[in-house]
C-alpha cells in the first residue's frame, strides 16, 4: 500500500487517472483509510476545477520540455 508521502507525489496522476492500473487499488485503499489524503486529494480536485472553470486560466506559452526541467530543478532546491 503506498505511503502518505507516494498520495501526495501522485495525486495528480491519480486524479488524471495516469496511475498504472496494478496501483490504482492500493491508492483506493490508502484513501479509505486515511483522512488526510483524502482531504488532500479532495483538495487538489478542487483546485483544479476552479482554476480550470476561470476564463483567465490560459496555458503558458511553454514546453513540456521546459516544464519538465522547472519541475526537476525544483525538487532538486527542496533536497538541498
Amino acid at each position: 500500500m503506498p505511503s502518505c508521502k507516494d498520495i501526495t507525489e501522485h495525486s495528480s496522476d491519480y486524479l488524471e487517472r495516469n496511475l498504472p492500473w496494478w496501483k490504482r487499488p492500493g491508492y483506493w485503499l490508502h484513501l479509505a483509510m486515511c483522512i488526510h489524503c483524502r482531504r488532500y486529494v479532495d483538495q487538489l480536485k478542487l483546485t483544479i476545477g476552479t482554476i480550470s472553470k476561470s476564463p483567465d486560466a490560459t496555458p503558458p506559452n511553454i514546453s513540456t520540455e521546459e516544464i519538465q526541467a522547472i519541475v526537476e530543478k525544483m525538487k532538486q532546491s527542496t533536497k538541498k
